[in-house]
């Protein structure tokens, strides 16, 4: 053991009862860090026999932000559910040194997990058909008709060669009429009159049409058919009271009419109001189809 000299500090031994550098005499008292050391081991409680603290569990020392709560736009199926592992595990002799660092994953925590993608059918592109070429058309020829050359000696002319060529001889622009061609026969329809006609106390809506049909036979002989037909719509106040009327009539045969109409009122086919006037003539209908049939070597039956 060694002393120290209370006067130079010298160290000396134990057992030197003066100082070896100054001669002072030296304290024959026991050093205090010496009766320490026999103090009885069972008073002294050691820092390493101490029972350490109940660790907490460490769900607690995980740093706050690794438990943000889940945005709105995060369903509640995108989070995991904790697995086995989670359950508090018996704890171990761990140094307290060593905490959960700061983005480091331990078995208490829940990292949010990102919500997988959302992917969303992209609709197929639709194929559009390419539009059709537009064709085009050449703009008929007006058929120039000349009539043919008259034929003798009982011979005639094909008669679907009459059937062709008739409304290209027929139908002349100015004509009010027209021609068509239905089976074997030729169809001439005129609408005559289309005209809504003013009285004092009477307004009347008068239609007329006439129709005449050449039905060819393969003797070279035609035969003809009239049809008139008449319809007529009014409205008249007499004594206070408003009648109304109307009327049809059609007639089927062979006629000749001529007529001329002339009242106050409107053309219903032209627009013209005023005094307006009708006239009709079976004639100026049939004359130009019986030449025409004529010239090509066809004879009217009966």
């Amino acid at each position: 053991m060694t002393s120290f000299c209370s006067n130079c500090g010298t160290p000396n031994d134990s057992a030197a009862r003066f100082c070896g550098n100054c001669g002072a005499p030296l304290a024959q008292t026991q050093p205090q860090y010496a009766q320490q050391m026999y103090e009885p081991p069972a008073q002294q409680q050691p820092q390493a026999q101490q029972q350490p603290p109940a660790q907490q569990p460490i769900v607690q020392q995980v740093p706050p932000q690794q438990y943000t709560q889940p945005q709105q736009a995060v369903q509640p199926q995108h989070y995991a559910q904790p697995q086995q592992s989670a359950q508090p595990q018996p704890q171990t002799q761990q140094p307290y040194a060593q905490l959960p660092v700061q983005g480091t994953q331990n078995h208490m925590s829940f990292p949010q997990q990102a919500p997988p993608p959302i992917y969303t059918q992209q609709p197929a592109p639709q194929q559009y058909a390419q539009p059709p070429v537009q064709q085009q058309y050449s703009q008929p020829v007006q058929q120039q008709y000349a009539p043919p050359v008259q034929m003798g000696g009982g011979a005639y002319a094909d008669i679907n060669t009459v059937l062709m060529q008739a409304p290209g001889a027929l139908n002349i622009p100015g004509r009010p009429w027209a021609v068509t061609i239905e089976g074997a026969s030729i169809v001439a329809r005129w609408n005559w009159m289309d005209a809504t006609f003013f009285a004092p106390h009477e307004v009347t809506d008068e239609t007329r049409r006439y129709t005449f049909t050449v039905t060819l036979s393969e003797n070279g002989t035609w035969k003809e058919i009239d049809v008139t037909e008449k319809k007529s719509a009014g409205i008249k106040m007499s004594g206070g009271k408003i009648g109304f009327g109307s009327s049809s009539s059609t007639f089927k045969g062979k006629t000749n009419q001529k007529s001329y109409s002339l009242g106050m009122g409107q053309n219903n086919q032209t627009g013209q109001a005023g005094l307006i006037g009708f006239k009709f003539d079976t004639t100026s209908v049939k004359q130009p189809i019986r030449d025409y049939l004529t010239s090509q070597g066809w004879k009217k039956r009966g």
